[in-house]
């Protein structure tokens, strides 16, 4: 699976690695709802190699049911796909150093 969470310092980490497209939309949707509602949620793409729209606006629909969702260091295959999608405000807006 592309996709795990694990919790680290108090946190949510959603990791997605691989090539995580379409074909993973229903089973991370699923895992996005066994998310616990007040913890802050990071997403790390480290690993990630590529990624479709239908996960980018997965994680923008994340962002909007969790208090915090950040992208610490994001790859950059996530930033390229973000960009392509037109998806920078929605999903990247906290980031200045980009």
């Amino acid at each position: 699976m592309p996709f795990s969470i694990a919790r680290m310092q108090g946190r949510q980490i959603l990791k997605l690695e691989g090539a995580v497209t379409i074909r993973h939309a229903q089973e991370l949707a699923a895992l996005g709802e066994s998310l616990e509602d007040a913890t802050p949620v990071g997403v790390d793409t480290g690993d990630l190699e590529d990624i479709d729209t239908c996960i980018l606006q997965l994680l923008c629909s994340l962002r909007q049911t969790v208090p915090t969702l950040s992208f610490d260091e994001p790859s950059e295959v996530f930033i390229r796909a973000v960009e392509r999608c037109g998806l920078r405000r929605e999903l990247l807006d906290l980031r200045e150093s980009l």
